[in-house]
């Protein structure tokens, strides 16, 4: 079967997200179908929607260290964030890494999302 084209609906939405088109389709290239843009940006939402739930009652071990690392692997799946959630979420990283008196683990992980988030 040959591998399908992205919806024109990923490609609105990489417009979006990134400044330039990624050098190698990584969706399309794969053996498998993958979820559409809809389906992607559902589980983002949960993610984020989680993560500023552990953030606001304060539960960072484990709460916001799971759901940072949910958002992680999500990052890592070549998933792109727009522009706006990717702003959002390095100032909460940034925020959270330098809080004082935070768990010395929780600012590490802050740090290391922040610095994924910005490369």
């Amino acid at each position: 079967m040959p591998p399908s084209r992205p919806a024109e609906s990923d490609r609105n939405f990489e417009s979006k997200a990134r400044n330039r088109p990624r050098t190698y389709p990584y969706f399309k290239y794969l053996p498998h179908e993958v979820e559409d843009e809809a389906e992607r940006q559902r589980n983002l939402d949960t993610i984020l929607e989680q993560l500023y739930i552990a953030v606001e009652s304060s539960d960072f071990i484990p709460g916001a260290v799971h759901w940072t690392t949910e958002l992680e692997r999500w990052l890592n799946l070549k998933f792109d964030l727009t522009k706006e959630q990717g702003t959002k979420l390095a100032k909460l990283y940034y925020e959270l890494a330098l809080a004082p008196g935070i768990d010395p683990a929780v600012a590490e992980i802050s740090s290391s999302t922040f610095m994924q988030l910005t490369k």
